[in-house]
């Protein structure tokens, strides 16, 4: 059997969530729009080499990781931007004090604030969404101390001592109560949660702002190609014990992983590579790898969903549910939550259970009861983990909506399906808008119209395989930068760029998930 043959007879099923917006695509449209960027001086020399070549001549071309891509290359998020600010601005400013006097200059100084605070909305790292809940809250603390001046001066030619200070000032103090709680909430509600992802962003080189972009951007690739893309390999191999292994491995590149935006997770970042792996031993079927988050899982060939034709028959096509925004790959339909599922991001964690710790302590003076009680629970039951880093994890209310908003894996699969097209009913789901809020679950999606995937068979390489740099802009944050390609590791501590165990040592990979498994 040809290998591209071989492929598809157990090419995976992908089910998504139902608000992901990025899904499998072609690596070359994602090219057309990068810009090649130098992260270190070796980088820098190395291109100013190459100027006068295309991103496509040069990628396969250059050695080491010291470079970047950049897909959204937008004005709006360079420092540029407030560079031709200030100096249009400053120009007005001097010219409207020059030539026209005092009153020009305050209209020319109102108007330079004004768009000084737009510029500041489009491009502030800041998520958007969190400013109306900002301003609402300054408007409750407003409301809350605005009454002061009145009680501070004296009132007697219209207002008796008495009636101030034994009738309205009471009903000012239960006033005050109620909006200070209110206030309170909306802040827990609104504002708190929103605060780890906040402070991600703004240190962040993929912000909520890129995000948006970036989708918009995708959504234009999938008007002019809207057929999902993987790359297959074939990798065959003999262990110590003399069985013959044929590994089908099946890579899967996304423009974007959103991840918080999405489902309140860990991190963003430009480009996204995965993958899943069909073993093969003595030609038979022995197993699915699965990855996640740069590790992995395995799951063996008798316990993993195939697709069934219409005849409910089983295929020989695994089914495989991607995390929403993530991309990590998951053998069944669930939902994870808990910041301690990302290992690898440890700010991110401390940033998260911290926010979960304040979330619990306002339960416990919570005005509503059943939310107090709630916490009261958790506090008896699990008296001596309180402080654990996923003791949140539990937390729901009467109607089994999560409470603290920790991170979540919703690989629930109701949405979007791409592969083989059978039995799709037979197959399991969770329904996503259970653990997501309303505007997070109902939001704006483009998916392609066709449904069955386009094969690449990377045999010979394309000049990208090659590329050792990263597939999206390197942050400050090793976690919220782009991730290497499908052949290369991140560049260790001594500056060696290796190969992933995955790729060039596929059954290694399978002996580690094995052991991993059994523990």
């Amino acid at each position: 059997m040809k290998d591209l043959e071989l492929l598809e007879k157990y090419e995976p099923v992908l089910r998504f969530a139902k608000s992901e917006r990025f899904f499998p695509m072609d690596v070359e449209h994602y090219l057309e729009y990068c810009h090649l960027k130098p992260s270190g001086p070796q980088g820098t020399v190395n291109l100013l080499w190459q100027l006068n070549e295309s991103l496509h001549a040069r990628i396969g071309k250059l050695e080491g990781g010291q470079y970047f891509l950049r897909f959204v290359n937008n004005a709006w998020h360079d420092s540029d931007i407030w560079k031709w600010w200030a100096i249009i601005c400053g120009s007005a400013l001097a010219l409207s004090w020059t030539i026209a006097g005092l009153f020009s200059f305050e209209v020319a100084a109102s108007i330079t604030l004004v768009s000084a605070f737009i510029i500041f909305m489009i491009t502030s790292p800041i998520r958007l969404r969190i400013i109306p809940a900002v301003f609402v809250s300054i408007l409750f603390i407003v409301l809350e101390i605005l009454p002061i001046w009145f009680f501070r001066n004296s009132h007697e030619d219209y207002i008796s001592i008495e009636i101030e200070y034994y009738i309205l000032l009471p009903v000012y103090l239960v006033i005050l109560f109620y909006l200070f709680i209110r206030t309170l909430k909306f802040i827990f509600e609104r504002i708190i949660p929103e605060a780890p992802g906040i402070l991600m962003d703004m240190i962040s080189q993929a912000t909520e702002r890129i995000a948006q972009d970036s989708f918009k951007q995708y959504a234009k690739i999938v008007e002019k190609d809207n057929q999902p893309v993987y790359y297959g390999r074939i990798v065959r191999e003999d262990d110590n014990y003399g069985n013959k292994w044929t590994i089908l491995q099946y890579h899967f590149f996304y423009a974007f992983n959103d991840w918080r935006l999405a489902a309140n997770g860990m991190n963003h970042h430009e480009g996204d590579w995965e993958m899943s792996a069909v073993y093969l031993k003595n030609e038979k079927p022995y197993a699915v790898l699965f990855s996640q988050h740069g590790a992995g899982n395995i799951e063996k060939w008798e316990t993993v969903i195939k697709a069934k034709d219409k005849t409910g028959h089983s295929t020989t096509h695994p089914v495989v549910y991607v995390a929403l925004g993530s991309h990590a790959n998951y053998s069944k339909a669930e939902i994870i939550r808990s910041p301690g599922l990302y290992s690898a991001g440890k700010v991110q964690r401390f940033l998260y259970w911290v926010d979960g710790l304040l979330h619990y302590l306002f339960l416990l003076i919570n005005p509503n009861q059943k939310a107090r009680q709630i916490a009261l629970k958790e506090l008896s039951t699990r008296s001596t983990s309180i402080l654990a880093e996923d003791s949140f994890i539990f937390m729901r209310d009467e109607r089994d909506h999560y409470i603290v908003s920790l991170p979540m894996e919703i690989a629930s699969g109701d949405g979007f399906r791409v592969g083989y097209q059978g039995d799709n009913l037979a197959e399991s789901v969770v329904k996503s808008s259970s653990y997501l809020k309303r505007v997070m679950s109902n939001r704006k999606t483009v998916r392609p119209k066709i449904k069955e995937w386009r094969r690449v068979l990377l045999s010979p390489e394309p000049d990208w395989v090659q590329y050792q740099g990263l597939w999206g802009v390197k942050s400050s944050l090793k976690d919220e930068s782009g991730p290497p390609g499908p052949k290369w590791d991140r560049v260790n501590k001594e500056g060696i760029i290796n190969q992933r165990t995955r790729w060039g040592k596929p059954l290694k990979w399978l002996a580690e998930l094995e052991d991993l498994k059994q523990k």
